[in-house]
């Protein structure tokens, strides 16, 4: 049976105490009675002192004892309070002997080295880890006990054979001597927090290298802008973030954008708005804002496009097409008063244009339908009727090789009627900037009845001749 120290002490205390009042009856008895009283009062105080002073230094033990109970319950608890805290934190913690062994883990790090702690404690790395990562780790670790101070370094660490990275806090223990007896370490798993800084890093990147204009602000002052929006309007960065942005747009637009920007509120986008800024030079210059607001904060994110030149060039263009139209319209004024025909086709044969009379001509309405060479609508012959004139020197062929033709006579007998049509033909390349065909031009004079005048006057001529007595020169000679 174990006796408790306690008790111990007790059972001394009361030992003690029977042998000193022994001794005091003992000493008493053996006085004689003619002794000076005094010795027998003297003895007696001493007895008295004697166990006082027993009595005193007991409870003084006692009261150590209780003290030294407390201290080891207060310190058992805070043992288990810290066991507890380093055991549900998400850091991996350990504390090593200067030779590597370690003397603490908690549960985090067991889990990050798959090992339980009795399989930990008391050995060091080079008996549980791959050499190379063993080596890397002691000289870490030698690393502070050599400068006797923290240092941080990260390490790469494979979990579940993925690699992750850690940032280890390692940290000297030292003695009341100052001498380091211990290393201790806090790791932090930072795999997520570096993907989400080097994200970040690259987005930062991107904001600052993008050729667009990109803008994070409030619903009245920049709070970032990339160096695209400094260098479009001129001013720095500093200039632009210090001031309202609506002292940079134009007086007319700062109300509309107001409206704009109130719309974001109610949780809209803002798509191809445009409104027009004041650049550092005092020009104007045209910007379109795409932006999206931030439910929860009420940020603004936009990115900004410079369309001065593309609405410079629309308006050109419109004016280019006004024009052109007015042009048209004035070329088809006098096509439909022109009494020739009129084809306009392109390199691929395909008539654009015809005027009235080239549609009358033809029998067609719609200009597309109609041959440029005429030989799906007739069959095209010399003057006399007798010959086919050769399709390759009609205008239109020669006018596609950039050959100029005038007043070609030919005879068209339409191919549905066989009405025959005396015309002139004539064809000309229209020439673009490098110098290339790009279209050609056939006019089509109808001469049948001018022919068929003329032919009519010469009869009539020769009718009157012989009534006024010209005879024929071949009939003289015969006679």
């Amino acid at each position: 049976m174990t006796v408790s120290f306690e008790r111990k002490i007790l059972i001394g205390y009361i030992i003690n105490i029977v042998v000193i009042i022994a001794l005091g009856l003992i000493y008493w008895r053996q006085l004689p009675l003619s002794a000076n009283k005094l010795w027998h009062w003297v003895s007696l105080v001493l007895i008295v002192l004697s166990v006082g002073m027993l009595t005193t230094v007991f409870f003084i033990l006692k009261a150590q004892l209780k003290a030294k109970k407390e201290s080891g319950e207060a310190l058992q608890k805070n043992q288990k309070l810290l066991k507890a805290i380093i055991d549900n934190t998400t850091n991996a913690i350990s504390v090593k002997k200067i030779n590597g062994e370690y003397l603490l883990v908690n549960k985090q790090y067991q889990l990050l080295f798959k090992a339980k702690e009795a399989n930990i404690i008391g050995k060091t790395n080079a008996e549980f880890l791959p050499k190379a990562i063993a080596d890397r780790y002691r000289s870490a670790d030698l690393d502070v006990v050599t400068l006797g101070k923290a240092t941080q370094v990260e390490e790469i660490i494979d979990i579940s054979k993925k690699p992750h990275t850690f940032l280890s806090v390692k940290f000297p223990l030292k003695d009341i001597l100052n001498r380091v007896y211990a290393i201790g370490t806090i790791s932090t798993d930072i795999t997520e927090r570096k993907t989400v800084s080097e994200s970040l890093k690259a987005a930062d990147a991107f904001f600052n290298m993008s050729i667009d204009s990109l803008v994070i602000a409030t619903h009245t002052k920049f709070i970032k802008i990339n160096p695209s929006l400094s260098k479009l309007l001129g001013y720095t960065n500093v200039e632009l973030l210090s001031q309202p942005f609506a002292n940079f747009i134009f007086n007319e637009d700062v109300k509309a954008t107001e409206n704009e920007i109130k719309k974001l509120k109610k949780e809209t986008h803002l798509i191809n708005f445009k409104n027009r800024w004041v650049c550092k030079d005092g020009l104007i210059k045209w910007l379109s804002w795409n932006a999206t607001a931030d439910k929860t904060t009420g940020t603004l994110y936009a990115i900004v496009t410079d369309i001065t030149e593309k609405l410079k060039l629309e308006e050109e263009k419109e004016n280019t097409l006004n024009a052109l139209y007015e042009s048209q319209q004035k070329l088809n004024m006098i096509l439909e008063n022109i009494t020739d025909g009129v084809l306009v086709a392109n390199t691929n044969k395909e008539v654009i244009l015809a005027n009235d009379v080239a549609n009358a001509l033809f029998g067609i309405a719609d200009d597309s339908k109609i041959s440029i060479n005429f030989s799906d609508h007739f069959k095209v012959l010399f003057p006399s009727g007798k010959k086919t004139f050769p399709v390759q020197d009609l205008p239109a062929e020669r006018a596609l090789v950039g050959e100029t033709t005038n007043n070609i006579d030919v005879l068209l007998k339409d191919l549905s009627t066989h009405k025959m049509r005396r015309v002139l033909l004539s064809g000309r390349p229209i020439i673009d900037n490098e110098n290339k065909v790009a279209a050609v031009v056939v006019t089509i004079k109808d001469i049948s009845r001018y022919k068929k005048l003329e032919e009519e006057l010469k009869q009539k001529d020769k009718d009157a001749r012989e009534l006024i007595g010209f005879k024929n020169t071949k009939q003289k000679k015969t006679k």
